[in-house]
């Protein structure tokens, strides 16, 4: 009994390490340039202004396309009187578009060097209606502190999932999003689906190291996790974007 005890707490202090690890390295956008060019910067690396642009546009499209198959034309022309939520905004690519499209966007990030800088692109782009949030990595539940739950009617969250330090911090993140989202609210998650390669097997130390591959799921473990949260699915794509990077689509309603 003790011994199970024992590696029960060493799991747990594994898990809490990898996410305070999460936050440090996130944390160095503000002087990394490689972490900048992860966290989808504009201007820095990959991200010249027109990738940074048809990166964002391409979920935008993808988020009304949904909407208006499961929701209809009238809730997707409806979408300037709705609030909108990224979690793990990074640089802002795919925030710049919801601000354009919704009255009032939540960019949610572990990072305050790129919720900075999110914010500061907005203003370029004359984008006043973007609202930072910022949450320690240990601690996503916090978010509820900041925005108020069952207040918002979209939530999207791409190239985000994959960096997470767990399967178990993935549960934590969808179960606040579920919060937070109102009923009948939609949810566009992607995250890396496992196919079976060693590359793309759960990691379960050296983050720094792992953070590309980190975590990824198969269809069966990830659909779970949301209708723990509230989530009706409907809809599931296979790397709509044409990557090739193992990235699957995962559209919710909240019941």
């Amino acid at each position: 009994m003790l011994k199970r005890i024992i590696e029960s707490l060493n799991r747990f202090r594994g898990r809490a390490d990898l996410e305070k690890d999460a936050g440090s390295y996130w944390g160095l956008s503000d002087s990394d340039e490689r972490v900048q060019d992860q966290s989808h910067w504009c201007g820095v690396m990959r991200w010249s202004r027109n990738r940074w642009f048809e990166y964002g546009d391409f979920h935008l499209r993808l988020i009304l396309k949904y909407l208006e198959k499961f929701a209809g034309p009238d809730y997707a022309g409806s979408l300037s009187a709705k609030t909108a939520m990224e979690w793990g905004c990074g640089g802002g690519s795919i925030v710049r578009p919801l601000c354009q499209k919704f009255t009032r966007v939540y960019g949610v990030d572990i990072s305050r060097a790129s919720l900075e800088e999110c914010t500061g692109q907005m203003k370029t782009c004359g984008l006043p209606n973007f609202l930072p949030v910022f949450f320690h990595a240990q601690d996503p539940e916090s978010v509820l502190h900041g925005v108020t739950a069952g207040s918002v009617d979209v939530i999207v969250s791409a190239g985000v999932f994959q960096h997470f330090p767990s399967k178990l911090y993935t549960q934590r993140v969808i179960s606040v999003m579920g919060q937070l989202i109102k009923p009948g609210g939609f949810a566009l998650i992607q995250i890396r689906y496992f196919d079976g390669s060693s590359k793309l097997r759960q990691k379960e130390s050296d983050y720094a190291q792992n953070v590309i591959y980190m975590t990824s799921f198969a269809p069966e473990e990830f659909s779970p996790l949301l209708e723990e949260a509230g989530f009706i699915l409907l809809q599931r794509a296979r790397d709509p974007d044409g990557g090739g990077a193992c990235h699957d689509y995962y559209f919710a309603r909240k019941k």
